[in-house]
Parts: C-alpha cells; structure tokens; sequence
C-alpha cells in the first residue's frame, strides 16, 4: 500500500479525528474510506484529477432518485422482510460475542464483518475474505495472512459462519 503526506484544514481536521473516534477506527481509515467513496461515486474523475462541478452532481443526484423512487415503487413487502432478518441475525451473531474471544476490539469487529460479508455476499472463498476484509483492519493486524490466523480459530465456536468446503466459508442463519 503507498503511503501519502496530507496537510487539512482545522475544521476537516476535526473531522476526521470525530469520524475515527465515532467509528472508532484510525484517521487514515477515515481518509481511505472517503477518497474511495469519492472514487467510486464519480466524485472525482481520475482520470481528468478534478472534482465534478455542483451542475453534474446535483444531475446525478436526480437521476439516482429516480432510480431509488422507482425501485421502491417495485419492491415487495418481503423485501423488508429480509433485511430485517439479517439485521436480526447480525445482532444474534454479535450478541454470541459477549464475553468470548476474539477480546480484541479490532478482533471482534473483524469477526462480525466476516459474518457481515458472508451472509451479503457469501460463501466465499478465504481468498476472497481476506482481501475484502484486510484494508479495513490494515492499522490493526501486521498482513492479510496473521489477521486471518488471528481471527479464523474463533470460527468453530460461534454460531453463523461455517466451513463449507476447503478454504470456503458461509453465513449459516438458521443456528441464530
């Protein structure tokens, strides 16, 4: 990962460190997660290294709640359904945590995102884990492979992740 120097402001300084003690993560991540955001929702075009004047942003936001507005007018009542079952379920998981290992604070959030990426995107390759998860705990474990040795073991005393093949995991909702 490549290093940068930044100089901000007191006011986004403060931000920042809000934001870190909030989420309670590093200001770095902090910065990670927002240039990202930007990336990823055009406001920043890379590849002309300018932000999107005030014009396209407010067109795009239109055109976003467009879509939204015709995606609720779509969405059936099960839907609901399903999002409240696995918020359900994520708190099930993270209540089994109470008391046991992993002790860590990094360490138990790192398990209960490894649940959180299972049951929206699982199952999933220890691969696919490791690289989805690692940047969000980089400040937090030495590599991708020691975070996934530190957390991993934990696996077959909870309920709601389980092996379902070599080096593939799973959500496994119906044990919550």
């Amino acid at each position: 990962m490549q290093r940068f120097s930044i100089s901000v402001d007191g006011e986004l300084a403060a931000w920042i460190e809000a934001e870190a003690d909030e989420r309670g993560v590093s200001k770095a991540k902090v910065i990670r997660d927002s240039v990202e955001t930007a990336r990823i929702t055009g406001l920043v075009q890379a590849d002309e290294h300018s932000v999107l004047d005030g014009g396209d942003l407010l067109d795009r936001i239109e055109h976003l709640e467009g879509r939204v507005a015709a995606l609720e007018e779509d969405t059936v009542d099960g839907g609901h359904d399903d999002d409240e079952s696995e918020m359900d379920a994520l708190a099930a998981f993270e209540a089994q945590l109470e008391g046991q290992p992993p002790t860590t604070e990094h360490g138990e959030q790192a398990v209960v995102r490894v649940f959180s990426l299972l049951v929206e995107d699982g199952p999933m390759q220890t691969s696919e884990l490791r690289e989805a998860l690692y940047p969000e705990f980089d400040d937090a474990f030495a590599s991708a492979e020691s975070m996934w040795q530190s957390i991993n073991r934990y696996f077959g005393d909870l309920d709601g992740i389980e092996k379902v093949g070599h080096g593939k995991w799973d959500a496994d909702l119906s044990e919550l």
